[in-house]
């Protein structure tokens, strides 16, 4: 069983997991990464993934591939119609709106939506991860898990040999899924409207020319063979069906024969005698697959050792497809601050932010679907968190960290989420795209984040510069410089107003994207003042020799 120890052990490869394993591998970090199903699953899940999450894909290299891997199915565009049955008259009839596009003014990114099936953005984020180094083992259990505040032990199970043997690591990252096993192991409990209901779904190939007469499917709700039933475009001759179905009222998934899948999608294309071919999911044959509909954000992130990301800390209906960005950017926001605990240039107080910062955000969200869900659906689910509805790209790029990894300015009042095409630049928000030049090469400021924390100083902030060296010089504390004017060309001079900084300011953005701190003059360019905020912003830095740079910086005012 190809199972090794390792700085960090992930428990789950779907989306969220295999990303983990990303982040942290291209920052150097031994991981390991265990999955109880045998494969990918072959099911498109989310169809496309938004601006903000390319961004994170871009800082490891995973941009090309992935848009080398764009959907064929074009579900971004085409019809949603409302019927009983594909081939009855329809009731309503619509296109499918094409997202927002950031990249389209390039005031907000120069990353655009991507349309991709999951399925095939799994294998895609699988192949970096294996490349970086990480090791991934599918058909592979979870059987036990002992946690110690200095590290974890776990027992696996290689599901094909039956043979079991234990994995050390020094962190878990839970990413089982909205049953999360580890969550309910570590007793850890979840607030939210809870379970909504369930969804059976399967794929199936068919020619269905005759029904469409003609029309491009995006998507398709019928009535046939019960309300709630969709039919989804996944690629040429393949659909993806769902269906309500009700544990409670006996139904089981065992039920659900390949015979009645057949007899189901007649039903919901309106052809009795349609050919079609049930499509198995998952290697083994499976055909059928359960998905409980749900909106939750659990109360704690982390016990230990042990953190939760994607669906095992938060659960999202489908509406506004916000479930995998948000898990993803959990992964993101908590791999550069276990890297920094391993490297040592940070202390365990980096840890606690990720639950301080995600978890506001996946409140956040998850009462921004529930506003969607009740627009397109009129179900009443009351959640009072999150505040009104505010636009989709203020959902993904303009949440702001009220606490966590940053230095606070004194009477920070700003609301906690923000419209993206006004960036300020304000401490926990993400750093504004401003197109810049480097060597020579035209770039955006964000192609600067993602391995080590930034200092980017203004026109007349050479001291800012210095103070940083020096800092990282005698602390051991790894960082970027760069200077406007000199490392960087500003052409459309938009840098320091976007930023919120004279020429003389900076601006310390985190590996993530936000902006971890910011000076807006000079008031303060010295290296003491600078390793104070580098304590304060990172959340207690155990930085070797502090105290003896603090000294010597006092001593030469």
């Amino acid at each position: 069983m190809s199972v090794r120890d390792a700085d960090v052990l992930i428990v789950g490869g779907g989306i969220v997991g295999l990303s983990a394993a990303v982040f942290l591998s291209a920052q150097g970090v031994p991981v390991q990464l265990v999955e109880r199903r045998p494969s990918a699953l072959a099911h498109p899940r989310a169809r496309v993934i938004n601006p903000r999450t390319v961004e994170l894909y871009r800082q490891v290299g995973l941009e090309p591939a992935i848009q080398a891997a764009r959907s064929r199915a074009k579900y971004s565009s085409g019809l949603v119609i409302r019927a009983d049955t594909l081939t009855a008259p329809e009731r309503a009839v619509t296109e499918m709106q094409a997202s927002p596009d950031p990249s389209r003014d390039g005031n907000v990114s120069t990353a655009s939506w991507i349309p991709i099936d999951q399925d095939q953005l799994e294998c895609v984020v699988r192949s970096r991860a294996a490349e970086l180094g990480a090791g991934i083992a599918f058909s592979t259990e979870l059987t036990g898990l002992q946690a110690e505040p200095d590290g974890i032990t776990a027992r696996v199970k290689d599901l094909g040999s039956g043979e079991e043997h234990e994995v050390s690591a020094r962190f878990l990252i839970a990413a089982d899924g909205y049953r999360s096993a580890i969550r309910d192991q570590l007793g850890i409990t979840v607030s939210g409207p809870g379970m909504i209901g369930h969804t059976l779904c399967f794929v199936f190939e068919a020619d269905l020319t005759g029904p469409l007469r003609g029309r491009h499917l995006a998507v398709g709700h019928f009535n046939q063979p019960r309300p709630g039933t969709s039919l989804i475009s996944h690629s040429e001759g393949r659909w993806v069906f769902s269906v309500p179905f009700r544990p409670d009222q006996g139904e089981s998934l065992p039920s659900f024969t390949e015979d009645r899948c057949v007899a189901l999608a007649r039903a919901a294309v309106g052809d009795q005698d349609l050919d079609l071919k049930i499509v198995p999911q998952l290697a083994g044959g499976i055909t059928t697959l359960d998905y409980e509909i749900g909106a939750q954000v659990a109360d704690r992130y982390a016990e230990g050792p042990v953190f939760l990301a994607g669906d095992a800390a938060h659960v999202m209906p489908p509406a506004g497809a916000f479930g995998a960005g948000t898990g993803i950017a959990d992964a993101h926001n908590l791999a550069w601050k276990l890297a920094a605990t391993l490297e040592g240039s940070a202390g365990p107080g980096l840890l606690a932010t990720y639950q301080a910062e995600r978890q506001p955000v996946a409140r956040f969200t998850l009462a921004q679907s529930l506003h969607l869900l009740r627009e397109r659906t009129g179900r009443d689910i009351p959640y009072d968190e999150g505040g009104p509805q505010v636009g989709y790209e203020q959902v993904i790029f303009g949440y702001r960290y009220g606490a966590g990894a940053l230095a606070a300015e004194r009477g920070q009042t700003a609301g906690f989420s923000l419209a993206p095409d006004e960036p300020t630049g304000a401490p926990g928000t993400r750093a504004p795209h401003v197109a810049l030049v480097r060597n020579g090469e035209e770039i955006s400021a964000l192609d600067l984040y993602g391995g080590r924390c930034v200092l980017v100083c203004g026109s007349a902030g050479g001291p800012w510069a210095e103070a940083m060296s020096q800092v990282s010089a005698n602390l051991g504390w790894p960082a970027e410089v760069y200077r406007l004017g000199a490392d960087l060309i500003d052409p459309g001079a938009r840098w320091e107003r976007a930023h919120g900084v004279a020429a003389s300011g900076a601006v310390l953005i985190r590996p993530d994207g936000f902006v971890a701190w910011r000076a807006k003059d000079q008031r303060a360019g010295d290296a003491a003042g600078l390793a104070r905020v580098l304590d304060e912003a990172l959340a207690g830095c155990q930085l070797a020799g502090r105290q003896a740079v603090l000294e010597g910086s006092e001593s030469r005012r």
